[in-house]
């Protein structure tokens, strides 16, 4: 997938025609553009910017300095640092405001299902539950695992990205939309529940849904329609003798214990081997580490502290 390729100004020009303009962007921004050459803007968000700093490393920049979102993503960046779960966007370097992290330019899942050619369903599903497990191992859950913050690798393995709204197993969960969080009729922590096992195998069923089906849970109904079928815990009919759909129901009705037993559920049936994906070696991801280090040195970046 070919980024923007914009430059400050046509990103700034951007901002300035929104109907609620920016009263600012992060200066940031400009300086690791003008700093290191052939930069450009490669995609914007609500409330960041993913600079192309080169062929294989992108820099995530809050639009807005001392952005608390991206603080948080940053937090637990300092957490997963020694995990190196491969399903998970790899970060290099954190500066005030900036992350530096691999570049995986093959667009969402929402691309690759627009794209017709083989989908490995039960690598994608083993991949995700196991990006999951991983947070969990650590006491944190996703909070917004949905097809635009899956990507894709250029050997089809995926990464789960965007962890502004990460947050402790047990927290309250405010954030998310239909159909991969679900409200509740009575009070069970916040909007859409408690996180931890429930809300992200709830995700993973929705979006195991999807890979199977090439359509989206209830897409074809209206908003509050797909709410309340939501609510009322309603769900379409699965074949309960098919391995995967069994996987999807027992997702929806909150099954596994934790998200390793979801991954192991699905590792007993899947029949790749495992140990044969592609997975970063250590050397050079310290070489991208070093790379985005100096990047930052050029950019007069203030290194990110906890």
């Amino acid at each position: 997938m070919a980024g923007l390729n914009w430059t400050f100004e046509q990103l700034a020009d951007y901002y300035h025609q929104l109907p609620s303009p920016k009263p600012g962007l992060n200066p940031i921004i400009k300086r690791l553009l003008t700093t290191c050459p052939g930069s450009s803007v490669f995609g914007i968000g609500g409330h960041s910017v993913v600079l192309q700093i080169s062929s294989d490393i992108a820099a995530k920049v809050s639009l807005e300095p001392g952005d608390e979102r991206l603080h948080q993503e940053q937090k637990l960046f300092e957490v997963l640092n020694e995990s190196n779960c491969p399903h998970i966007i790899q970060c290099y370097h954190r500066a005030v405001d900036v992350n530096f992290l691999e570049l995986v330019a093959n667009g969402t899942l929402y691309d690759r299902m627009s794209i017709a050619k083989p989908r490995p369903i039960l690598l994608w599903m083993l991949q995700l539950s196991q990006a999951a497990g991983c947070l969990e191992k650590l006491g944190y859950s996703h909070g917004d695992i949905n097809p635009q913050n899956i990507l894709f690798d250029d050997e089809d393995n995926l990464r789960l990205i965007d962890f502004d709204h990460s947050l402790k197993v047990g927290d309250e969960l405010d954030v998310g939309y239909e159909p991969y969080v679900r409200q509740h009729r009575g009070l069970a922590g916040g909007v859409f529940g408690v996180a931890g096992p429930v809300t992200e195998q709830f995700a993973l069923g929705s979006i195991f849904w999807y890979i199977t089906r090439g359509y989206e849970l209830y897409s074809e109904l209206e908003g509050p329609d797909k709410v309340d079928r939501l609510l009322d815990s309603i769900f379409p009919a699965t074949d309960p003798q098919d391995p995967i759909d069994y996987i999807i129901r027992s997702c929806w009705n909150g099954h596994y214990l934790t998200m390793a037993d979801l991954g192991d559920n699905i590792k007993n049936i899947v029949e790749s081997n495992t140990q044969a994906w592609s997975v970063e070696t250590l050397n050079h991801k310290q070489e991208r580490r070093l790379l985005c280090e100096q990047y930052s040195n050029m950019a007069h970046l203030v290194n990110y502290q906890i």
